[in-house]
């Protein structure tokens, strides 16, 4: 196997990769990760499927200055927000996702008129500050939900993180030109490895290697394997010339391979592995260029 490094490592809320470095809390996955969603005025969760719109809010945060920067070609301004906000209307409110619980924060008018402006319907954000979302890890592998406190997620649907490899995707996009060029229809319709929004990018190894991985070592941080990640029609959204389309690709190439008892899996979810207290102490940053080490005890 070729030497295996992280290639990207980012949250949705944190894709400026300039200063090279992502926070790993000890309980949460990645900071900042998922902490904001959208809802509309009668309570209903805005999502990419429903509000395309919102593929083209761009986000970037600021670590040094706090800041989270939010930008929409439907509005004149770019919206900050600051971290430690004192934008925060007085109070908490709970919040059901899922069937789960969640204490969230909300935001002032300003801000909600913004958003609303950005998908083009009325709507507010709100920020997680607490949740009783948790999953564990059952003797079989599979994911299960729990009281775990050391396994919390936020906003997210089944892990912390979703790991991508560079040679599967390639793999994918030879299997799509090579469909392609047989129906004799346009260009090769190549994905890019951010359209199945990962947090953690790898290169180097071969194509599907991952799906084997029980564990691995990324620098210093430990992660536990959780299995593949399941495959939506969210992959088959893309953005072009500043508008969001949708084909049936590449989930229609993935589901002639890549299903497995009804799933259609690519990439793995991942759980942080505090392991013992000795690695409670060691560096929790990850940095773009560390050796990745699969099934590292």
């Amino acid at each position: 196997m070729e030497d295996l490094c992280l290639l990207i490592s980012f949250s949705v809320y944190d894709i400026d990769l300039k200063g090279l470095f992502t926070i790993l809390p000890v309980n949460a996955g990645l900071q900042y990760d998922r902490e904001w969603l959208l809802k509309s005025l009668t309570g209903e969760i805005l999502t990419q499927k429903k509000v395309p719109e919102m593929f083209l809010i761009k986000t970037c945060i600021n670590l040094n200055q706090q800041i989270l920067s939010v930008e929409s070609p439907y509005c004149k301004r770019k919206l900050q927000i600051k971290l430690d906000s004192d934008s925060y209307l007085p109070g908490k409110e709970e919040f059901y996702l899922q069937n789960q619980r969640y204490e969230v924060q909300c935001y002032e008018n300003e801000i909600n008129q913004w958003f609303s402006d950005a998908v083009g319907q009325p709507c507010t954000l709100v920020r997680c500050c607490q949740s009783e979302y948790c999953f564990s890890l059952n003797k079989n592998r599979s994911l299960s939900m729990c009281r775990d406190v050391n396994s919390k997620v936020n906003f997210a649907n089944e892990a912390q993180f979703l790991l991508i490899s560079e040679e599967s995707v390639s793999d994918l996009n030879n299997r799509l030109c090579s469909k392609t060029q047989k129906l004799s229809c346009g260009g090769p319709p190549n994905v890019n490895p951010m359209r199945f929004r990962p947090n953690l990018v790898i290169s180097g190894g071969e194509p599907y290697a991952e799906d084997g991985w029980r564990n691995l070592r990324i620098g210093n941080t430990y992660f536990s394997s959780l299995g593949g990640c399941n495959r939506c029609q969210m992959i088959n959204f893309y953005q072009q010339t500043g508008q969001v389309k949708k084909t049936n690709e590449p989930l229609a190439t993935l589901a002639s391979y890549r299903r497995v008892k009804g799933k259609i899996l690519f990439g793995i979810l991942l759980r942080y592995d505090p392991g013992n207290k000795a690695r409670l102490d060691t560096n929790s940053w990850l940095k773009v260029g560390d050796e990745v080490h699969p099934n590292s005890e």
